[in-house]
């Protein structure tokens, strides 16, 4: 089998690349371990993480982990061979100590949408298309659900599993998915632009920031309020030698 997923690091910045787009760019378990054990590995200098594919398929799903037809299988075994790998790349992007940027061309499907929600900022081409199809194949979709928890309008997620409607890159602005969408030709010079803007940066800063996002869902404001004010200070404090 490919291995879809290529690291590359360079100044300030780790990508995380998906090179099979003939073969759907699907994950793996194995793949999907080798993008945690990078997020979870991040070099200090690092101040932005990129996923991003080649070709024009962003990523179509998993390499099924569903035990063959006839296998006996127990609900642990399920859950420790299907759900808990899944899980685990969404919680490692949303927890990476910096910002991670999910460039999308093409199709974002499954898998791939939640990869694109458990991002931080997504910008996509106006030709890109998101869909959760699991349940066509009655597979109750509540992994991809988790990783679009808090981030995704629940009325569009529920229409995505329910009616597995696929939806346009316009809607998956005006939902929440994304964070921009620009035309395809354009999409080089928006990534490049917006990576130069993020390692121009503190590393301290981008970290505070990450922080604050990963923290601050379901806070009570004051909680939300005095925490902004203890990361701002210390990000402060680390540029003026405090």
């Amino acid at each position: 089998m490919t291995d879809v997923i290529e690291i590359r690091t360079g100044e300030g910045m780790l990508d995380i690349l998906l090179t099979d787009p003939e073969g759907g760019n699907l994950i793996s378990n194995e793949a999907g371990a080798k993008i945690v054990a990078a997020l979870s590995a991040l070099d200090p200098a690092v101040r932005l993480v990129r996923l991003l594919s080649t070709g024009d398929t962003f990523c179509l799903g998993r390499v099924s982990p569903m035990p063959k037809p006839g296998a006996v299988v127990t609900g642990h075994g399920l859950k420790t061979r299907v759900a808990e790998p899944a899980l685990a790349v969404y919680a490692a992007l949303r927890e990476a100590r910096v910002p991670v940027l999910a460039v999308v061309r093409g199709a974002a499907h499954g898998f791939g949408a939640g990869l694109v929600a458990a991002s931080d900022i997504a910008i996509a081409t106006d030709g890109a298309t998101f869909a959760i199809p699991e349940m066509a194949r009655d597979i109750p979709p509540t992994l991809v659900m988790t990783a679009m928890l808090d981030r995704v309008s629940m009325k569009t997620v529920a229409d995505l599993v329910i009616g597995q409607h696929e939806i346009d890159a316009g809607a998956a602005l005006a939902c929440g998915l994304v964070s921009r969408v620009v035309p395809a030709a354009a999409l080089d010079e928006a990534v490049e632009a917006f990576t130069a803007k993020a390692l121009a940066a503190s590393a301290v800063s981008i970290a505070a920031v990450k922080e604050y996002w990963r923290a601050t869902p379901g806070l009570p404001y004051a909680s939300a309020s005095s925490l902004a004010a203890n990361l701002a200070g210390a990000a402060l404090s680390a540029r003026f030698g405090g």
